[in-house]
């Protein structure tokens, strides 16, 4: 059984975080996304669905 405070190695991890930032970027640049701003109801889902996948990496990676 993994720590949770062990070093992820996890390709899917690297992918996650690496799509993450790519959309942010191109939100912020492109889209004029404010990811403080109230009603930007976008950036607020992208984050969500980005902060769901990284915490399924983590369990599924601490219950291996």
């Amino acid at each position: 059984m993994a720590s949770l405070f062990e070093r992820d190695t996890s390709t899917i991890g690297t992918v996650v975080g690496l799509l993450a930032v790519g959309i942010a970027l191109f939100g912020s640049t492109a889209l004029g996304w404010e990811w403080g701003a109230s009603g930007q109801p976008v950036a607020f889902v992208v984050g969500a669905i980005f902060a769901l996948a990284a915490g399924w990496v983590v369990l599924r990676n601490y219950r291996d």
